[in-house]
C-alpha cells in the first residue's frame, strides 16, 4: 500500500484546484465517466475519460457480468477504479478499495517518466491500494515507487467474428494527437480511397465491433509513449478479436503480451503496401490466419479473465 507524507490543508487544497483544472482544460467537463457494477457483496466502480477509455470500461462493466455468472459473487465490497492518463477520481468514499489501472500517459506521452510524480502522487488525497499495470516496465516504475502492483495489460470483451461480408479499410480512433509521420507511412497512400474509413464517433461495443467486421484491412496507432514503455493498446485487442486484419508500426513488446508473434507490423511504407498487397490478393488465406490470433486473444485476454486476476489480488 502506497502511503504518502502529512500534507498540510492549503497544499492539499492546492493539488485538488491543479486537478480540476487541468481536468476541465483538457478533458472538458463532461468527459468523465462512472460506470457502476453491482452484485449483493461486490460493488465494482469503474471512473474513465476520454472515448478510448470509456469503451474499455464498458468492456469491463459487460465482462463483471459474465464474471459473476461464472464465478460467483467475489465478495470484494467497494473497488473504485480508475483508468486511463489522466488524474484519477479522488471523491473516495470510506471503505473503498482504491485501484489505478496505470496504461496511458495521457497528455504527458511525450514525457511519460513524469506521469508517476506528476499525476499520480499529486493526487495527496488518495492512498492507492493497488496499481494495475499495463506494462513490466510501468509495473517495475511503480514497484520502485512503493506501490503494490499487480501486472494488467489491456484486454477485451464483447468483440467477435460475426461472418459478415468485409471490404475496404479503415482506421478506428480520435483524430486527435496522431504522429503525422506514422499516420503517412501507414495510410498515406489509401486514405483517400473510396473503401477507406476513418471513424471515431461509436460509442457502443456492438457498433465499434460490427464496424471491424466490415474491415477487410485496417490500421493501428500507438501513441509513442505507450510504446516505449510497452503498453499494447485497445485497438490491438479489439481489432484481433474482432478476426479483423490489422497492419501496425513495429512495437517493441506485442509479441510477448499477446503471447505469439504478430507478423503485421512495418516500418516503412513499402512494407505498409506489402502487407496490404497480401491481405488483398488473397483474403479468404489472411481471415484463416486471423482466426487463429482472434481465438487466442479471446481466451487469454479477454476481461472475464483479467477480473479474475483483480479479484484474486484484492481479496
Amino acid at each position: 500500500m502506497r502511503i504518502f507524507p502529512g500534507i498540510d490543508a492549503a497544499t492539499q487544497l492546492r493539488l485538488r484546484k491543479r486537478k480540476r483544472a487541468i481536468e476541465r482544460e483538457v478533458l472538458g467537463k463532461d468527459s468523465h465517466t462512472t460506470i457502476q457494477c453491482c452484485a449483493p457483496r461486490t460493488t465494482l466502480n469503474v471512473h474513465a475519460y476520454g472515448l478510448g477509455d470509456v469503451m474499455m470500461a464498458r468492456q469491463m462493466a459487460a465482462a463483471f457480468g459474465a464474471y459473476l455468472r461464472e464465478y460467483g459473487d467475489p465478495e470484494a465490497g467497494i473497488v473504485s477504479l480508475s483508468a486511463g492518463g489522466f488524474m484519477p477520481l479522488s471523491d473516495i468514499e470510506a471503505g473503498e478499495t482504491t485501484v489505478f489501472w496505470w496504461y496511458s500517459f495521457g497528455p504527458m506521452d511525450d514525457t511519460p517518466e513524469r506521469f508517476l510524480d506528476d499525476v499520480l502522487e499529486s493526487c495527496a488525497d488518495v492512498e492507492f491500494d493497488l496499481l494495475l499495470c499495463g506494462s513490466e516496465r510501468i509495473q517495475e516504475e511503480a514497484r520502485q515507487a512503493g506501490y503494490d502492483t499487480l501486472y494488467f495489460p489491456i484486454g477485451v470483451y464483447g468483440y467477435e467474428p460475426l461472418g459478415v461480408e468485409r471490404s475496404g479499410m479503415g482506421y478506428a480512433g480520435s483524430k486527435n494527437h496522431k504522429n503525422d509521420e506514422k499516420v503517412a507511412m501507414l495510410m498515406g497512400p489509401y486514405a483517400d480511397r473510396e473503401d477507406f474509413e476513418w471513424v471515431d464517433h461509436f460509442t457502443t461495443i456492438d457498433e465499434l465491433n460490427l464496424w471491424y467486421n466490415t474491415r477487410l484491412v485496417t490500421f493501428g496507432l500507438t501513441k509513442e509513449g505507450q510504446r516505449r514503455w510497452g503498453v499494447v493498446n485497445s485497438r490491438v485487442f479489439e481489432s484481433l478479436a474482432s478476426g479483423t486484419p490489422l497492419i501496425i508500426p513495429e512495437h517493441p513488446t506485442i509479441d510477448d503480451v499477446l503471447g505469439f508473434e504478430y507478423p503485421y507490423q512495418v516500418s516503412n511504407a513499402e512494407e505498409t503496401a506489402d502487407f496490404v498487397d497480401e491481405i488483398l490478393s488473397d483474403p479468404d488465406g489472411t481471415l484463416e490466419t486471423f482466426r487463429t490470433y482472434t481465438e487466442r486473444v479471446r481466451e487469454d485476454h479477454g476481461y472475464v479473465r483479467r477480473l479474475q486476476t483483480l479479484f484474486d489480488a484484492i481479496a
